[in-house]
């Protein structure tokens, strides 16, 4: 036992106790996490609940079988009959069902259910799911098709055997950033008092990041669990195989970051109750791309993101209406695609504070590294900012860097870089006056 492993069982805990709804658990290969969330946690919830009704998943129904005898086994040692003497399995006279794909707890209506991705839940309520690396490997999350296959079984065999008082535990190693994870952060984002259908995650990388949590107490660079993964190791994995490094042991799938464009932002709980300056960015997407609203505050050299409205769709009613709702004022300083004059009049005609960003020959580039003079913080809510800035990429050409980013996964990014170079694109923080 060491000291994340306890964290991940409270949490878990919160789970059973309903206080957590929704968990997501992050952990580097070999450090536990399966032991404890499936397949200590199942047996101990049966231990205390025998009514409650578990689904465990797993990549393949094999694995799920696996976590199944594992269970069973904890639950028929006589530490655990002495500690949960109400709760037993079947000895096969009694017409309760116990194999590996299913037990059923005796004299109650709880059980224990596995199934792999491809398999089905039919029938069968779920008061907890629990899943646990829904996919194999690499190869596997690279594919799109299984991908999609892993989000179908998702959302069409597991989502629709849960109720209103039903809980979900998702473990798993991140690979891609569009893996199952990746996909449900986007859609239902971070558990918050604004989103409480959120997400809570909590993720432990095998070197501790800069990034904000009130749950790993580690020094920046420490590794996670040095008596079994030395420093050494993981840190001979970071130089050897980067990509390998960021996805299986940070929890953190982008590519090489050479690749990347912007490198080194950090994710922060929530946006500073203090910015020097705080302006807001604007990138018009209407029909197929996504209308992109960022709150940006620069403080010295610190830039702070925060994604208020991103949605395909909105006509510019729509979003005057979106843009109240969430709290923008007429006085509010909001930086638009210059390519829209129509649409930045319109809004302007609707109450709101709406100015051209700068653009011209170069100004891509020149905003791109306006940004990379700021130390960027993106919230834990800004799900978005968080995939588009891990997927934005330079062209590279013999494994080498250009200065060409690839477009398409910037919409949110050019939001926040419209702002920041047209008002903050000079150390004395801009040209214009905000005040």
């Amino acid at each position: 036992m060491r000291w994340f492993h306890r964290v991940i069982a409270d949490e878990l805990q919160k789970v059973y106790e309903r206080k957590t709804r929704k968990l997501m658990i992050f952990v580097p290969p070999q450090h536990g996490k399966s032991e404890l969330s499936t397949r200590s946690f199942p047996a101990w919830v049966l231990g205390k609940n025998p009514n409650e009704k578990i689904a465990i998943v797993s990549y393949a129904a094999g694995i799920a079988s696996k976590f199944n005898r594992d269970i069973k086994r904890r639950m028929e040692i006589s530490a655990y009959r002495n500690l949960f003497p109400k709760t037993r399995l079947s000895d096969g006279r009694d017409g309760y069902t116990k194999n590996n794909l299913e037990f059923e707890i005796v004299g109650a209506d709880g059980y224990g259910y596995s199934v792999g991705v491809e398999g089905a839940l039919t029938s069968k309520t779920v008061d907890m799911g629990i899943i646990d690396d829904p996919v194999k490997d690499r190869q596997d999350a690279q594919s799109l098709t299984i991908r999609e296959n892993t989000w179908d079984f998702y959302t069409d065999v597991f989502e629709t055997r849960l109720h209103n008082e039903s809980v979900q535990v998702l473990i798993q190693t991140r690979w891609h950033d569009d893996d199952l994870s990746g996909r449900l952060l986007v859609r239902d984002g971070i558990y918050s008092e604004y989103n409480p259908t959120g997400w809570r995650v909590v993720s432990f990388p095998a070197l501790r990041t800069e990034d904000q949590n009130d749950f790993d107490p580690r020094p920046v660079g420490v590794a996670l669990w040095p008596e079994r993964h030395s420093q050494e190791k993981i840190e001979k994995i970071k130089k050897d195989s980067p990509v390998t490094f960021n996805a299986l042991y940070q929890q953190d799938p982008k590519p090489s970051l050479d690749a990347l464009v912007y490198p080194n932002w950090l994710q922060c709980e929530a946006f500073p109750k203090y910015c020097n300056r705080v302006v807001y960015g604007l990138d018009f997407g209407f029909t197929n791309d996504p209308t992109a609203l960022v709150r940006v505050g620069v403080d010295r050299k610190a830039c702070y993101l925060e994604e208020l409205i991103y949605q395909t769709g909105l006509t510019t009613s729509k979003l005057a209406e979106l843009m109240k709702a969430i709290g923008i004022k007429p006085y509010d300083l909001i930086i638009a695609d210059s390519e829209e004059p129509k649409t930045i009049a319109e809004l302007q005609q609707l109450g709101f504070t709406v100015l051209p960003a700068i653009k011209g020959p170069g100004s891509l580039n020149a905003g791109i590294n306006k940004m990379n003079e700021y130390q960027v913080w993106y919230t834990a809510a800004s799900s978005h900012i968080a995939k588009e800035s891990k997927r934005y990429q330079w062209v590279m050409v013999g494994n080498k860097p250009t200065n060409i980013p690839v477009e398409g996964h910037d919409h949110a990014l050019d939001a926040a870089r419209y702002a920041v170079y047209t008002l903050f694109k000079q150390d004395s923080f801009g040209e214009i006056e905000v005040y």
